[in-house]
């Protein structure tokens, strides 16, 4: 019996740790993420979302679909979990994606995060609405912003703009030691 029971609560644990819906009763999201392309080139959006399920995650790509220069896409996110990876038509090892998770208490959490060599051309900025939470930034060379954490339904709003453009707006970043 204290065997079996020690099974069960390493199960729970594990459980909780992995799907914090579980354990928390929270499935926290965006709700909708708004994508503007802002470069001069059309950009795949790739949506790849974890589904839990009884005996285990799975995964599957949920939408694909090309965003044409200068126009926003809306994306519906009520997944506890989805990768939004962006990358530029005709290219390669030039993915960038942006990350949601839910999290606890009503909340979820996001990060903008280079793939396949971070060869992305772009920056990107991704600006919650209402700004109840920080603004990420990311720019070409750089690593992973960190996590931010919002509440549920507050919505993203994501550009992607030519690296030589200016920047979304001039500020100095200690983090960086320089002008953005």
């Amino acid at each position: 019996m204290k065997y079996s029971m020690l099974s069960a609560v390493a199960v729970l644990t594990a459980t909780s740790l992995g799907f914090p819906e579980f354990y928390w009763g929270s499935r926290s999201s965006p709700n909708q993420v708004f994508i503007t392309n802002n470069m001069n080139r059309p950009v795949q959006l790739d949506k790849v979302t974890g589904k839990s399920l009884a005996d285990g995650i799975k995964i599957s790509r949920d939408q694909e679909l090309v965003i044409p220069a200068h126009q926003t896409r809306e994306i519906q996110a009520f997944d506890q979990s989805a990768d939004l990876k962006l990358r530029v038509e005709g290219a390669p090892h030039n993915q960038i994606e942006v990350s949601y998770t839910s999290g606890d208490s009503g909340t979820y959490n996001y990060a903008i995060k280079p793939i396949e060599g971070g060869g992305f051309p772009g920056a990107v900025l991704v600006n919650p609405q209402p700004p109840t939470c920080p603004s990420q930034r990311w720019y070409p060379g750089r690593p992973e912003t960190p996590q931010v954490t919002c509440r549920d339904r507050t919505r993203l709003q994501v550009y992607l703009q030519e690296a030589g453009h200016p920047a979304f707006e001039a500020e100095y970043d200690d983090g960086y030691d320089a002008w953005l």
